[in-house]
């Protein structure tokens, strides 16, 4: 039969796990506020504007990736937007550069806004342990989170509201950022159903990965 310890420390672990899902969630209604107020049309306007100049297209789809932790962006059709109209090779450029650039603002964010509201949910010993969790498998989590929408702005956003450094977050994602640019951008030089699969075909493994990994730990 458990002892009194043990039963305490049962009990706190769990209630750390509610803590911490309750966070999350509270996380992902902020990211998903944007999209439910205003929908995804409004980018499709400015891109269609400059289909013709492929300068300028980069340029936009780059800023619209930018701005996809604090506005109703979606990435994937940007992508695949910008590589149909301008080349798979403006694709990913601008989707690397753009996806990186929307790295840093939700890092950002996480950091000034969010990183205000997770002392509220976690004393600072729960914060630190978060953080060391985070840095332990901060690669693997934010890799096989970015191509999934919303927990790929998420996640950043909580990890560095626990404090992990935007520069460690940058560098992390650096990589799946150019893998899911250059997956969705050769994709939409072939068909739109083409990226619908490729979607999956990166969300499903990633999430798998994850729940293997996550397990195994």
């Amino acid at each position: 039969m458990p002892s009194d310890q043990e039963l305490a420390a049962s009990q706190s672990a769990r209630v750390g796990v509610l803590k911490f899902t309750l966070f999350v969630l509270l996380v992902v209604a902020l990211v998903s506020v944007p999209f439910v107020v205003f929908g995804e049309s409004f980018a499709f306007p400015l891109l269609e504007q400059r289909q013709h100049q492929a300068g300028w297209l980069v340029l936009i789809a780059i800023a619209l990736l930018a701005a996809d932790a604090v506005a109703p962006v979606p990435s994937v059709l940007v992508i695949v937007f910008l590589a149909a109209k301008a080349g798979w090779l403006a694709g990913v450029i601008g989707g690397t550069v753009g996806l990186s650039a929307g790295v840093v603002c939700a890092a950002w964010f996480g950091r000034a806004a969010v990183g205000r509201i997770a002392p509220k949910f976690f004393p600072e010993a729960e914060l630190a342990r978060l953080r060391d969790a985070l840095h332990r498998q901060l690669g693997l989590t934010l890799a096989c989170l970015r191509s999934v929408p919303v927990l790929a702005e998420t996640s950043v956003m909580v990890a560095a509201s626990v404090g992990v450094s935007r520069r460690r977050i940058f560098w992390a994602t650096l990589l799946p950022n150019f893998a899911i640019s250059a997956i969705y951008s050769l994709a939409a030089d072939d068909s739109f159903s083409t990226a619908v699969l490729a979607f999956f075909a990166t969300v499903v493994p990633s999430y798998a990965l994850w729940r293997w990994v996550g397990r195994r730990a």
